[in-house]
């Protein structure tokens, strides 16, 4: 099954792109890929790709997400991704883009990415 997606504006400033299925090569991939490009261009910079709903991704899916990360965070924008584990989870860790991008295990974990660190406690 080609992937499918779909996008939902949380906490006023955070984008969640939801996508299930398969992010193989495709016609499919690239009007992901067109459509993220258009949200950065637009103002998104807090981006979270969840995962959670994919079966399969290839080295083309991988890529895209590569790309977007990088547009992202040229932007001054940061995206980070939710990921289920499996299969998914150890394509990140092959390609060691878990090095690069953050995974999450759920999506509070993912908005808290976005929070700036709270300072230390004084006397500490």
């Amino acid at each position: 099954m080609a992937v499918q997606y779909e996008f939902q504006q949380v906490e006023s400033d955070v984008t969640v792109a939801s996508l299930t299925g398969q992010l193989n090569l495709g016609t499919r991939l690239v009007e992901f890929e067109d459509a993220i490009k258009r949200r950065i261009e637009g103002g998104s910079r807090k981006m979270v790709f969840d995962l959670r709903g994919l079966t399969f991704i290839d080295s083309a899916g991988m890529g895209m997400v590569a790309t977007c990360a990088g547009i992202m965070s040229k932007a001054g924008g940061k995206l980070v991704v939710v990921s289920a584990g499996g299969k998914v989870n150890q394509m990140f860790q092959l390609t060691r883009l878990n090095k690069v991008i953050g995974i999450y295990a759920d999506l509070p974990s993912a908005y808290a990415a976005f929070s700036p660190p709270s300072p230390a406690a004084p006397g500490g």
